[in-house]
């Protein structure tokens, strides 16, 4: 008997204990409202080459771009992207692509339409391929630098959007991939060489683009909630909290 007393008073104290403790180790995941867009840009590189002097190309192609913020709060993190392929100039190549990564703000004008900027990190790359006398030749450049990225959207709908923008990005450190090969096949070995971009290369990016996309958003939860993303915008109350 004085065991089952015992037990009982146990279990008694230790169901509080055990509900307090759960309480106090329960995580919540902020709300998310994020915005991801796909569309046209127009490239325009100028780049300069030591001893070769300034050489600019434009490049028609798509772009990627995505913006996410957390609990209705006005700072958050962004991304864009774009393939391109140089048509515009003398010196131009097969594939181009560049990227910018970073932290971003954005300001709320009304419900429908909100200019969304980022600063952050980038990157972009040119390469060439072509065949000089029964020898086919490689040549890939990767960059590395900062860029900005600036867009003003507006909601369609709570859901889908349209976007018009431009980014802008310098690169100033970088490597360069020449390799070449005899034959008439271009599939097999090539022989060449990875260098540094000389200390005064560098290559200058504005692209303006316009695309279309869709707002996603997850509400503010427990993590014990297993809720899945949502399309559209956050309810008015819980996008100003």
């Amino acid at each position: 008997m004085k065991r089952l007393v015992i037990a009982s008073l146990c279990f008694a104290l230790a169901v509080p204990l055990m509900v307090s403790a759960q309480e106090a180790a329960s995580i919540t995941v902020p709300g998310n409202e994020t915005s991801v867009s796909a569309g046209f840009e127009f490239g325009n590189t100028l780049e300069h080459i030591p001893d070769d002097g300034n050489s600019y190309f434009g490049s028609p192609g798509m772009t990627i771009d995505g913006y996410s913020f957390w609990n209705g709060k006005n700072f958050g993190i962004f991304f864009h992207s774009s393939f391109l392929i140089p048509v515009v100039g003398e010196d131009t190549h097969d594939f181009q692509w560049g990227w910018l990564i970073g932290p971003a703000f954005r300001v709320r004008f009304t419900d429908k339409v909100t200019l969304q900027t980022g600063i952050g990190l980038g990157g972009n790359g040119l390469h060439d391929w072509h065949e000089e006398s029964d020898t086919y030749y490689i040549q890939s450049i990767y960059n590395f630098g900062i860029g900005v990225d600036a867009g003003l959207k507006f909601d369609i709908t709570d859901t889908f959007f349209i976007k018009g923008g431009v980014n802008f990005a310098w690169t100033f450190l970088g490597m360069t991939n020449n390799h070449e090969k005899d034959g008439k096949n271009y599939m097999g070995e090539y022989r060449g060489n990875s260098e540094k971009n000389p200390s005064n290369y560098w290559s200058m990016n504005v692209n303006p683009y316009i695309s279309f996309g869709m707002n996603i958003y997850s509400p503010k939860r427990e993590y014990t909630r297993n809720e899945r993303p949502r399309f559209g915008k956050p309810p008015h109350e819980e996008a100003a909290e």
